[in-house]
């Protein structure tokens, strides 16, 4: 059993550091393929003018095509994974440094994301995030 929660461990941050990857280089593609066919995502901190939950790997690929082009992003800083108990668990906490593109803002900002895969996709994500910095980057 230990060598399977092992190997599903390894999966996992294999999936996540993946994730991050195609994600920042806007390789939309490859990178919905990640997600399971009914994968949820959760920004439980979202404005009241975002959607808060996404579900299925369509509506996730549609929003966050259309997000990408909001922001350039210049780097990913202090990435750092935590394994957990259940090894299709992980915590992930790092800082992205950025420009919004509309305004030239700055948009510096930490993030918190909890992850769950399911069969070697990504099942559940619930990204946490400071609002206020996404308010005065974008407005």
């Amino acid at each position: 059993m230990k060598d399977n929660d092992d190997e599903i461990r390894n999966q996992t941050m294999s999936l996540m550091l993946a994730y991050q990857t195609l994600l920042t280089e806007h390789r939309m593609d490859e990178w919905i393929e990640l997600w399971a066919d009914d994968g949820i995502c959760e920004f439980p901190y979202a404005g009241p003018d975002q959607p808060s939950r996404l579900c299925g790997k369509v509506e996730i690929k549609n929003y966050m095509s259309a997000t990408a082009g909001k922001l350039t992003v210049n780097g990913v800083e202090d990435l750092q994974l935590h394994l957990t108990v259940n090894p299709r668990v992980i915590v992930v906490e790092m800082t992205i440094s950025g420009t919004a593109t509309q305004t030239g803002r700055p948009y510096n900002q930490r993030y918190v994301i909890v992850a769950e895969t399911k069969d070697g996709k990504l099942a559940h994500y619930r990204e946490y995030w400071n609002p206020l910095i996404a308010a005065e980057a974008f407005a």
